[in-house]
């Protein structure tokens, strides 16, 4: 169904249009390495789908590196399967050690996992305090790195790790409520967090498609692809799925944007 629903939907009046314009926010230069913190708004939230996803949309339309990073114990469906991989993305300490001291990209990169789409993972087995030793040496290297923190989390050690940080939840009014108050919770004068709302297939309340957009948030539909045994690529995921990771990537890059602007730290 692929193909034939994107062929639809792009035929819809200005789409073309307003994929360019989402097409052209993502591809925006950005002076310095940023850093996303996903943190979800409940301990069900789906931090590592999200995180996958764009990952994937920036890697594959952004001309340097991206590192996608697990700090969460997901099993085996972290925020590297969700961006392709299907194999192992843990490193051992003498690996850690190793990349620590990194001069150059290659350095940074040696024996790091790999997506088929050009995502670079890292797992850090569930061990969040790791991503200051394995991650934050070497963060200087990418263009974004994208960590999924999961729940529940510290917000004030996300918030320090972090120079964008996008607030995940389930699609209820009770995940939805609690995402607005995370959201309000780590608001600064510089910066507001993102928030995102997904859909995980097993029942959507009524009306949260419109509740999610009346609160500013990125509306992830439910999308079978994203269940599946395997990793799906996002050509056999949904037109609306993949439209609204464009929508959240063009989101996250402006945030970036911003912060340069301000003179924020990242």
């Amino acid at each position: 169904m692929g193909w034939v629903e994107s062929l639809v939907r792009a035929s819809v009046p200005g789409e073309t249009e307003r994929l360019a314009t989402l097409d052209a926010a993502i591809r925006a230069p950005l002076p310095l390495s940023t850093r996303v913190g996903l943190l979800g708004a409940t301990a069900d939230a789906p931090t590592s789908v999200v995180g996958g996803l764009l990952a994937g949309v920036l890697a594959a339309r952004r001309p340097h590196r991206v590192l996608a990073v697990g700090a969460t114990p997901t099993g085996s469906r972290t925020i590297a399967w969700h961006a392709g991989l299907a194999s192992s993305a843990e490193a051992s300490d003498e690996q850690v050690t190793l990349r620590s001291t990194a001069v150059n990209g290659a350095e940074a990169t040696a024996d790091l996992a790999r997506t088929p789409g050009g995502v670079w993972a890292l797992d850090l087995a569930g061990d969040p305090a790791r991503w200051w030793d394995a991650v934050a040496p070497i963060s200087r290297f990418f263009d974004f790195v994208v960590t999924d923190w999961g729940a529940p989390v510290d917000p004030d050690d996300a918030r320090a790790a972090s120079g964008v940080l996008v607030v995940v939840t389930g699609a209820t009014r009770t995940g939805l409520q609690a995402g607005v108050d995370l959201v309000a919770q780590l608001t600064t004068p510089s910066a507001t967090p993102l928030l995102v709302v997904h859909d995980n297939g097993s029942g959507a309340e009524r009306g949260m498609p419109e509740s999610a957009t009346a609160n500013d948030a990125v509306w992830l539909p439910a999308d079978r692809g994203l269940r599946a045994s395997t990793p799906t690529p996002s050509s056999r995921l949904r037109y609306a799925t993949n439209r609204a990771v464009l929508q959240l990537a063009a989101r996250v890059v402006d945030a970036a944007a911003a912060r340069n602007l301000s003179g924020v730290s990242r």
